[in-house]
């Protein structure tokens, strides 16, 4: 009977642990099909997304923007 009862002790943490391991394992998979943003995605379609949207790129882009729009006028 000594036996069988010490034997229980490993079998738990047996269990415990390939419990937790499939509990990471899972939660591994889950995240690899679902990403927090959709890489593929456009910037300005998801607030999630990591490209910097803040208002000194959007008045960056607008002025190369308009630099290359006057050279053009003035190349015609």
């Amino acid at each position: 009977m000594e036996n069988n009862q010490s034997g229980n002790g490993w079998k738990f943490f047996a269990l415990l642990f390939g419990a937790l391991l499939a509990g990471v394992v899972g939660l591994y998979i889950y995240r690899q099909q679902n990403p927090e943003y959709d890489p593929w995605e456009e910037p300005w379609e998801n607030s999630s997304s990591p490209v910097d949207l803040g208002d000194g790129a959007a008045k960056e882009v607008a002025a190369e923007f308009d630099e290359v729009a006057d050279e053009d006028t003035d190349e015609e």
